[in-house]
């Protein structure tokens, strides 16, 4: 998968003839032929890369043995130890890479350095002074190892990138039997927020004896990090103390000055100077802080709510009940990065579907029938989130930080103001919108009064979707907003003037967005046993894949959908891509289209029936029997019971539910509502909040 990047004097392919990026101005680009007509060309950036001849540089252009191939990660072939050297290498010469981007006057790097790399840079210095050897030197000296490691990982970074331009990671990939390895006696000092033990303010490599870590812990914790400021020599005696008196041989005073020096030193002066510092350093280690985001894109803030309105049934007018959305906006323009509305409650896969929102291309204008475009798309400087689990979690993190390299940062606890933006986009479509609709039920008792929602109900969950679809793409995006400056006051205008600061976000092409899904996927390691890999009580197997038979012991990676359980992929040792492996226990016909949740709820009915013990298979003929039980029981409870109904939305396979109804007890009129909606919002486009 490639990410794309359009930039000055950048090439690209346009009905098979080879371009030059002359100019950008948004949201139209010049480009001129590069052979001896030289003509040039005014076109939309929406029209050029919706074009199905467009191709975003050379290395696009796949021949049909390319196109062939399955999505392949380098990241993702690596076992957890190598992985997480790649991480620790790119983490290393990640402020040397943006150097070099600031001195081609890349202004988003520019920013994303002051903002995480501050503490590199001496008082009053700025970033057009310092050279890069005095960075490499000064780096070395913070992580404890020579400038020429860090000068051989620059060099094979830059030669991967020769090979191919989207994965310079590759040459951080530890070698086996050398390079870059954790050694046998390499510890790890977690430091822990003293008032928040669940936070992580930093961790530190030691290779010292087990005894010294929870002493070391201890007191950079509850006796360092505080605002009583004591002194490292002070801490140096403690330990001391501690150690004599765990009869223990104390460590010398240069080793633990040297500990000392790798605490961060934005954690140090956060910890130790408090409200003093909260302003400097807030945002880089847990949110953004009163800084505004400088750029479209810099920071996208992300929340879910469960909606002000009840929704329908669209096949027999039953309630089903208030449905959940998530919501992305980006912080600098005000414009809505992503959308998703379902009945799943908060989860990583979730938060998973937003974000692949978020990135690729809404193509509003083929689905939904919008005037405009949804210009909003691409890759995220930083993510924030709030503290929930499904934010909080491993897959999430691995997912911002890898797949997307981007960053990811998580609101202080307790501070609503720092997720403003995202709440206050949430009112506006509450009270823009949904509160407008047929089966709102208002944000509180006091406004609802007597209204009943359920009643009243009027809108499928797919009605709810499109008319917000229309509302962000047509209305939302072009109204005048307080929170934006007055040459720039609506979020379209504003996106247009920032793009012309940075340039065109990053993009996924079209070819390319069945593998960026792919890419999204959560990867488990299993092994392939003579059934095959085994995951949720599915077996999968493919006869072409018999030569990976091993001991348990022995795991290989794959990615798994929880939309589809079907299938999976896997990556084979000696292969460069994942294969696709469909289900064989039950069979792939009998499992297509279900997800996770409704093979739980099929198992679990078998279970309690007495038909399938715990760790044995259903077979096609339980499935199906299943399915059947499972039909009557939803039949039986639909009506009456909402909660299965919110269930059923949930379900992949078609359970054709038609409850008998009272003549004129369902009238559904979709345009009506839509019209009114419009009006509405034109009425009371003035006194739009701040959202």
């Amino acid at each position: 998968m490639k990410i794309n990047d359009l930039k000055i004097n950048g090439e690209i392919t346009y009905y098979g003839t080879d371009y030059v990026i002359l100019a950008i101005e948004p949201p139209e680009l010049t480009l001129k032929r590069k052979d001896k007509q030289g003509d040039v060309l005014n076109i939309s950036f929406f029209d050029l890369i919706k074009n199905p001849s467009f191709h975003a540089g050379k290395d696009l252009r796949r021949s049909i043995e390319n196109e062939q191939k399955a999505y392949f990660s380098v990241l993702d072939s690596l076992d957890e130890k190598k992985r997480e050297g790649v991480s620790e290498r790119l983490r290393i010469i990640r402020p040397i890479l943006l150097l070099e981007k600031i001195k081609d006057g890349n202004y988003p790097s520019f920013v994303e350095f002051h903002e995480n790399y501050q503490y590199l840079l001496e008082d009053d210095e700025t970033l057009e002074k310092i050279k890069q050897e005095e960075l490499i030197e000064r780096i070395a000296e913070m992580k404890g190892i020579s400038s020429r490691t860090i000068k051989r990982y620059l060099s094979k970074y830059r030669n991967a990138l020769k090979e191919n331009q989207q994965f310079g990671e590759e040459g951080l990939v530890p070698e086996s039997g050398s390079g870059y390895k954790y050694r046998s006696d390499n510890k790890t000092i977690i430091i822990n927020h003293p008032s928040h033990p669940e936070l992580i303010l930093d961790s530190i490599q030691i290779r010292l004896e087990e005894v010294y870590i929870n002493i070391i812990k201890e007191v950079i914790e509850k006796e360092y990090l505080t605002i009583h400021r004591k002194s490292v020599n002070e801490m140096i005696n403690l330990i001391e103390i501690k150690c004599l008196a765990k009869e223990v041989k104390p460590l010398k005073p240069s080793t633990l000055y040297k500990i000392f020096q790798r605490i961060s030193p934005k954690v140090v002066e956060r910890m130790r100077y408090g409200a003093k510092s909260i302003n400097k350093y807030e945002e880089v280690e847990r949110g953004f802080a009163n800084n505004e985001a400088l750029y479209p894109l810099h920071l996208v803030e992300i929340d879910h709510t469960r909606m002000d309105i009840e929704v329908i049934d669209n096949k027999n007018g039953l309630v089903k009940g208030r449905p959940w959305i998530t919501l992305g906006i980006d912080v600098n323009t005000r414009m809505v990065w992503c959308m998703y509305i379902s009945f799943e409650p908060p989860s990583a896969n979730r938060v998973r579907k937003a974000i692949q929102h978020g990135v690729l291309f809404k193509n509003t204008k083929e689905q939904f029938g919008t005037f405009n475009d949804w210009e909003m798309y691409g890759i995220p400087n930083k993510i924030q989130f709030d503290n929930g689990k499904e934010f909080n979690n491993y897959e999430i993190k691995r997912l911002v930080n890898e797949t997307l390299m981007s960053n990811i940062r998580f609101r202080p606890i307790a501070t609503p103001r720092y997720g403003g933006t995202i709440e206050r986009l949430i009112g506006t479509v509450n009270t823009q919108v949904l509160h407008n609709l047929e089966g709102t039920t208002k944000s509180n008792i006091f406004h609802k009064g007597d209204y009943d929602s359920s009643e009243n109900a009027l809108l499928t969950l797919e009605d709810v979707r499109f008319i917000l679809t229309k509302y962000i793409t047509d209305i939302y995006h072009f109204q005048k907003h307080k929170g934006l400056p007055l040459d720039c006051n609506s979020p379209m205008a504003r996106f247009h003037e920032g793009l012309k600061k940075r340039g065109f976000p990053e993009f996924v092409d079209s070819s390319d967005e069945d593998d960026f899904k792919i890419a999204l996927l959560p990867t488990k390691y299993k092994p392939y046993t003579r059934d095959g890999v085994r995951l949720d009580n599915v077996i999968y197997r493919d006869n072409s894949l018999s030569h990976m038979i091993d001991k348990r012991e022995k795991k290989y990676l794959i990615k798994y959908d929880i939309d589809d359980i079907s299938f999976i992929y896997i990556k084979p040792p000696s292969q460069e891509s994942y294969v696709r492996v469909n289900a064989v226990s039950p069979s792939f016909e009998s499992l297509q289209g279900l997800n996770r949740f409704t093979y739980k709820l099929l198992l679990k009915h078998l279970r309690e029936t007495g038909e399938l013990n715990r760790n044995k298979l259903a077979t096609k003929e339980q499935i199906t029997e299943a399915k059947a039980a499972l039909q009557k029981e939803v039949e039986k409870a639909y009506k009456k019971n909402r909660r299965t109904r919110q269930q059923l939305e949930r379900m992949e396979w078609d359970i054709e539910v038609r409850p008998k109804q009272q003549e004129g007890t369902y009238q559904k009129t979709l345009e009506p509502t839509y019209e009114q909606l419009l009006e509405n919002a034109k009425k009371s486009q003035s006194n739009l909040d701040n959202g």
